[in-house]
C-alpha cells in the first residue's frame, strides 16, 4: 500500500457518515455539491457546523479552517459583530427592492478603500460582479472584445469561461495563447469576442492590443493570478498595463474578488499602488454573506444610467449590506490587518523552515493573509509555469495528509491558496505548522523516490 492508498484509507475511516450523506445528496443534487468545483475524490466531507476558525463535519471531526469558504471568510466563521448585526437586520427585513440607507453606507465604505472608485453598484456573487463590470466597460468603450489573461478565473459567465485551465497541448504559442472555451453549452462564437494574453509579458499584451486596435473594449485581470496559486505581477507589469490601457483607450478592470480587502484594506490596487478604471469584488467584503460589488470612475459607471443593463431582485439587499458594512467598519480594522499580516508571515516562514529541515523541495508564495505552498523550486510567473512544474497529484497527498491531522490548509486543489482570518491566533498557526512538520518528512520521502 503506497502513501496515497494509506491516506485515502484513513480518510474513509474517519468520514463514514460523510460518505453516506454524500451518496444521498448525489441522488438529488448533480455531483452532490452546490458548485461543481467542490466535488472531489473519493468524496468531500459533509459539513455540519462552523465556528471561529473551525469547521465540524457530520462525523464530528473538527478542522482548523484555512479554506474559509474559498477565501470569503476573512472574518472567520460566525464573527460575533457580524452575527449580531445580521440578527438585528432580520427583525427589520431582509429584502426591500426599494432604496435604503444601507446602500449609501455600503457604497461609501467601499469607495473609502479604493481611490479609483467614485460610484458603486451591488451584486450577489463574484460571477455577477465581473459580468456586469465587463458589460459596463464595453458599453463605455463602445467596443466588443474582451482581453483576459491566460489561466485567470473570473467566474462562470460565458465571456470568461475561456482559457482558464487549458491542457498543455492546446495552449498555443506563449506570446499568443489560444482562445479555448472550457464549458459545454458556451457558444463557439464567444471565442471570437475574447483575446487571451500571457501574464507577466507586457510586450505580448501590447502586441495583442496593437493587432486588435479599436476592437478591445475591456481588459480584465486578477492583479494576483489566484487560479494558479499566488502568481504575482513582476516588476511594473500592472502599471505597464495601466499605461497600455491609457494609450489604447481600453477600460482597465481589476478583478479583486479574491484579493479585495484581503491583501490590503484597499485590495491589490492599494498593495501594488496601481489605479484601475473599475474594480470587481465579492467574497470577504461580505463577512460570509452573498454579496458582490463593482465600482469605478464616475464617467464609466454612469453608463448604467444610459443603457448598460444592471438588474437583480436581490442586488443590494439589506441583510447582505448590513453584513458588509459591519465587516468593513467594525471587523476589518487597522488592528485586524496588523494581526492577520503577522500571522501570515509566521505561517509562511514556518513552512519554509519545515521544508528546509525535512529536505522537502518547495516554496511559499504569500501576500499578507493569502498564501500557498508549491512543491517545486521553480519560479512560477504564469499559468504555463504552474502547469509545467506543479505536480497536482503530489499536492493532493499533502492536502489529504493535512486534513487527516485536522487542518484544511486551503481549498481543495493545488491551484488554491490559504486565507488567514481575524479569528485565527498564533496558537492556530502553530497547530497548522505542527501538522505540516508531521507531513513534510513523508512528502520528502515520496519526492526523493519518485
Amino acid at each position: 500500500m503506497d502513501l496515497w492508498d494509506e491516506t485515502e484509507a484513513r480518510y474513509r475511516e474517519r468520514t463514514p457518515t460523510s460518505r453516506r450523506t454524500y451518496e444521498s445528496l448525489r441522488s438529488v443534487v448533480p455531483a452532490g455539491v452546490a458548485s461543481t468545483y467542490r466535488a472531489f475524490e473519493p468524496y468531500p466531507m459533509v459539513i455540519d457546523r462552523a465556528d471561529g476558525p473551525y469547521l465540524y463535519d457530520v462525523d464530528d471531526n473538527r478542522y482548523l479552517d484555512y479554506d474559509l469558504n474559498n477565501g470569503a471568510g476573512m472574518v472567520g466563521h460566525n464573527h460575533p459583530a457580524v452575527t449580531e448585526a445580521v440578527r438585528d437586520q432580520l427583525e427589520r427585513g431582509t429584502l426591500y427592492t426599494h432604496p435604503h440607507e444601507l446602500l449609501g453606507d455600503a457604497a461609501r465604505e467601499i469607495a473609502d478603500r479604493w481611490d479609483a472608485i467614485d460610484l458603486v453598484r451591488f451584486t450577489n456573487s463574484g460571477t455577477e460582479t465581473t459580468m456586469h463590470a465587463i458589460r459596463v466597460a464595453r458599453a463605455y468603450s463602445g467596443r466588443d472584445k474582451l482581453l483576459k489573461i491566460e489561466g485567470s478565473y473570473h467566474g462562470c459567465h460565458d465571456s470568461v469561461l475561456v482559457s482558464k485551465a487549458v491542457p498543455s497541448h492546446k495552449l498555443g504559442h506563449p506570446k499568443r495563447p489560444a482562445t479555448v472555451i472550457e464549458s459545454d453549452g458556451v457558444p463557439s462564437a464567444i471565442a471570437d469576442t475574447v483575446e487571451v494574453a500571457p501574464w507577466n509579458d507586457l510586450e505580448a499584451v501590447e502586441e495583442i492590443m496593437r493587432e486588435n486596435v479599436n476592437e478591445i473594449g475591456a481588459l480584465v485581470v486578477e492583479p494576483i493570478v489566484m487560479n494558479v496559486g499566488m502568481t504575482q505581477p513582476h516588476g511594473e507589469f500592472l502599471q505597464g498595463l495601466r499605461e497600455l490601457c491609457d494609450e489604447y483607450q481600453v477600460p482597465y478592470i481589476f478583478d479583486e474578488v479574491k484579493t479585495g480587502v484581503k491583501v490590503a484594506p484597499g485590495g491589490a490596487a492599494e498593495y501594488y499602488g496601481v489605479e484601475p478604471d473599475l474594480v470587481a469584488m465579492a467574497k470577504s467584503i461580505g463577512g460570509n454573506y452573498p454579496v458582490g460589488a463593482f465600482g469605478g470612475r464616475e464617467e464609466i459607471m454612469r453608463e448604467i444610467e444610459d443603457g448598460a443593463a444592471h438588474f437583480g431582485t436581490y442586488n443590494g439587499n439589506p441583510l447582505a449590506l448590513r453584513a458588509l458594512v459591519t465587516t468593513l467598519r467594525e471587523v476589518l480594522t487597522e488592528d485586524a490587518y496588523a494581526h492577520v499580516d503577522e500571522l501570515g508571515e509566521r505561517l509562511a516562514a514556518g513552512y519554509e523552515e519545515i521544508m528546509a529541515d525535512a529536505g522537502l523541495v518547495g516554496r511559499v508564495e504569500h501576500v499578507n493573509s493569502q498564501g500557498i505552498v508549491v512543491f517545486t523550486d521553480e519560479e512560477l510567473a504564469n499559468y504555463r509555469d504552474f502547469d509545467r512544474h506543479v505536480d497536482v497529484d503530489f499536492h493532493e497527498n499533502y492536502w489529504f495528509e493535512m486534513l487527516d491531522r485536522g487542518v484544511i490548509p486551503h481549498p481543495h486543489h493545488a491551484s488554491q491558496q490559504w486565507t488567514i482570518s481575524v479569528q485565527h491566533e498564533r496558537e492556530h498557526v502553530d497547530e497548522h505548522l505542527d501538522a505540516f512538520a508531521d507531513v513534510a518528512p513523508l512528502l520528502a520521502e515520496r519526492q526523493n523516490t519518485s
